[in-house]
């Protein structure tokens, strides 16, 4: 019996072993790769086999746009009019199975065969591309270019200039939500710009912020390419990370051979000894881009650099050499068919034994923490409490909050309340898991609490979608924003922008986010809940969706933790004015309400504009000098912006107001949100000022 059961581990175990070395895409590095040029390069099916992508783009859908119809050419591996590309359909299934992402890139170097004249014609194509390879059906019955088969995402490999690409991430990312996602289906933007910064084919398309992956091509352009040092790489690099928003993952594009690019070629052991330790640094690293499989097939460019990142991790105790997994590989085989039927019996024991002592571990451990945390007593919920929680939020285990982020492997941020993680539910959908810390009160409270914060249902507020409890573990789970914080974008640094990087925040976008704010904290504020209306309004708790729309994060958590001031909670690290109302840092200036609310909100739509124009109005940086200084230049500042038509003057001539009401001292002075958002609905021409600004 042992012997059977020692036989069956085995198995299992090698079968895990193997399972977790191809489901990495690339084991110890993420490489994308292009396939569909040359007919020697093999099948995509084999391509997949091999284990080494995480990402293969179908090259190229290279003729579209200006009324042409659409070609994908994929060289002699089939021919799209003879309908025999159908035939991938298989393929492309086998390396989904495997867990790589198959996109299709549209673009290409056939210069001539593929360009945008407008925004229509740009959601013309993103229809036909939803329809054709995506989540959509033909409308006429036509049949798909690649069969049945649903690929993961588009890729932008634009090598012309050409306006309108920008509309067709927007129509696309808007159809990846709206058509439903195919059935939960998480689709992808990627792009391959060139790497001067910014891409003159790209730059606006990248500026909406809707792109997962960005693998920038490091070749042909020697300025920013390695050569006798990594400096002109680094620098042009640090360009790209700190240019895209922190979810989008940036890759190293490479040529896998000296053959498959002019310039810009770098040997496997020079990556891994002098250019991975300077990319790897940046936060939004996502892996290598090589081109193209053809050339990677030649020079095996992408066996040897897996192979010594796999030897650097064995010599740091960190991996599995390619060594041991290809003995796996051979012996695996064997082992199942020499010992299929004690294996098979041995399995429904092991299998009866497993389900037999879970039974018994639940019943017992339900409630307790991993033991490393210590055990608890487990919560006791009542019935009512329960009923309403079931309702309305999701309760996951401590294990479940684990698997969904991997085990807490990409941390986006950490704040007073708790650290905070990127997950994925099982459907594929992506959230957000903040782990919160110094939790007050018992656990029936913070059900109740959490309960309360999940009845809020709003456009404009981020929605909850679950909690944990368990042990002394509390978390909340989010929907995730993959656009990130306001702050990046109004606020970014600006050593580490273009002039006119995030265009996209243009004066009507900056109205759009401050009207959509206040609807955001009305809604709260009308809902009576004393629970949620103390809520810090800042830049970073206003998180933008894919379709750039704000929403408000963080409401609540401040009542389900201990609050713990800090000397230096009042200003932030570029010296500005802090957020917190006047009543909140001295009650001398009366109670803390949904006013102080309203008083950070007027600090922030104050800030976005300074930010927009980049003022400086003297020595004194903080918000209070400028806003005295806009009180008495209202008329100066609004006739300065020259680029802008007389109502789009307006309504920043509008926002002023709003905010110079919003930061009056007193708070029995500044208006209700209901009102604000009256104010920035009306015209800006029945808007006073106030008498005066701030009482000294």
């Amino acid at each position: 019996m042992l012997s059977m059961l020692y036989i069956f581990t085995s198995v299992l175990l090698s079968v895990y072993v193997l399972s977790t070395a191809a489901s990495g895409g690339g084991g110890d590095v993420k490489i994308a790769v292009y396939w569909g040029q040359n007919g020697s390069e093999g099948t995509l099916g084999d391509t997949c086999a091999t284990g080494l992508y995480a990402y293969v783009n179908l090259a190229f859908l290279s003729t579209f746009g200006a009324g042409r119809a659409p070609v994908i050419d994929l060289a002699d591996h089939c021919d799209a009019a003879a309908g025999t590309c159908a035939s991938l359909a298989a393929d492309i299934a086998s390396c989904q199975a495997a867990g790589i992402k198959v996109l299709l890139s549209i673009g290409g170097g056939a210069l001539g065969g593929y360009n945008l004249t407008s925004p229509s014609d740009a959601r013309d194509v993103a229809a036909y591309l939803w329809d054709n390879f995506l989540g959509g059906a033909v409308a006429t019955g036509a049949p798909r270019p690649l069969g049945d088969a649903v690929l993961d995402g588009v890729d932008f490999d634009i090598e012309s200039p050409s306006k309108f690409y920008d509309d067709l991430a927007r129509s696309l990312a808007s159809l990846y939500k709206g058509g439903g996602g195919g059935g939960g289906k998480a689709y992808m933007l990627t792009a391959a710009p060139q790497c001067p910064y910014p891409d003159a084919s790209l730059d606006a398309a990248l500026a909406t912020g809707l792109f997962d992956r960005v693998w920038v091509q490091f070749y042909n352009n020697p300025p920013c390419e390695y050569a006798a040092d990594v400096s002109g790489m680094r620098s042009a690099w640090r360009r790209w990370t700190a240019g895209m928003p922190a979810t989008t993952a940036v890759f190293l594009g490479l040529p896998a051979s000296p053959d498959a690019a002019d310039s810009g070629f770098v040997d496997a052991d020079t990556l891994v000894a002098q250019v991975l330790p300077v990319v790897e640094g940046a936060a939004n690293y996502g892996g290598v881009m090589l081109w193209s499989i053809s050339y990677d097939k030649d020079s095996g460019f992408s066996v040897k650099l897996q192979g010594i990142l796999q030897n650097r991790n064995k010599e740091t105790g960190a991996g599995t050499s390619s060594h041991n997994k290809m003995r796996i590989c051979k012996w695996l085989p064997y082992v199942i068919r020499t010992n299929i039927i004690a294996g098979i019996v041995a399995g429904i024991l092991v299998v009866l034994l497993l389900l037999t002592s879970c039974i018994l571990c639940h019943k017992k451990y339900r409630g307790l923490p991993p033991p490393e945390q210590g055990l608890t007593n487990p919560p006791k919920i009542g019935p009512s409490q329960r009923k309403q929680i079931n309702q309305q939020l999701k309760r996951y285990s401590y294990s479940e909050v684990e698997r969904m982020t991997k085990t807490f492997a990409h941390k986006l941020g950490q704040g007073n309340y708790g650290d905070v993680y990127k997950g994925n539910l099982r459907d594929g959908r992506q959230i957000v898991v903040r782990l919160l810390k110094d939790c007050r009160g018992n656990d029936k409270e913070f059900v109740k609490d959490v309960a309360s914060i999940g009845t809020n249902s709003h456009v404009n507020v981020v929605p909850l979608l679950g909690f944990c409890l368990q042990g002394p573990t509390r978390a909340l789970i989010y929907e995730y924003m993959p656009n990130g914080s306001l702050e990046r974008y109004a606020f970014g640094n600006d050593d580490s922008r273009e002039e006119n990087y995030s265009l996209w925040i243009y004066w009507e976008k900056l109205y759009e986010i401050a009207i959509g704010v206040a609807r955001g904290l009305e809604y709260l504020h009308r809902s009576g809940n004393v629970n949620i209306m103390h809520l810090k309004i800042k830049p970073r708790n206003i998180l933008l969706d894919q379709d750039l729309c704000p929403k408000i994060s963080d409401f609540g958590v401040a009542n389900l933790c201990l609050r713990k001031d800090s000397k230096t909670s009042t200003h932030n690290v570029r010296g500005r004015h802090g957020y917190d109302a006047p009543e909140v840092v001295s009650r001398k200036f009366g109670a803390v309400s949904s006013k102080s609310d309203v008083y950070s909100y007027g600090v922030m739509i104050l800030e976005m504009i300074r930010a927009k124009r980049r003022i400086n109005v003297g020595a004194d940086s903080t918000t209070k000098y400028f806003a005295q200084w806009l009180y008495d230049h209202l008329d100066q500042f609004c006739n300065s912006i020259s680029d802008i038509s007389d109502e789009t003057r307006e309504l920043v001539r509008r926002i002023i107001i709003v905010g110079l009401w919003c930061i009056q001292t007193a708070p029995e002075n500044r208006p209700s949100m209901c009102r604000v958002v009256e104010m920035l609905d009306s015209s800006s021409t029945n808007l006073d000022l106030p008498e005066i600004l701030l009482d000294s």
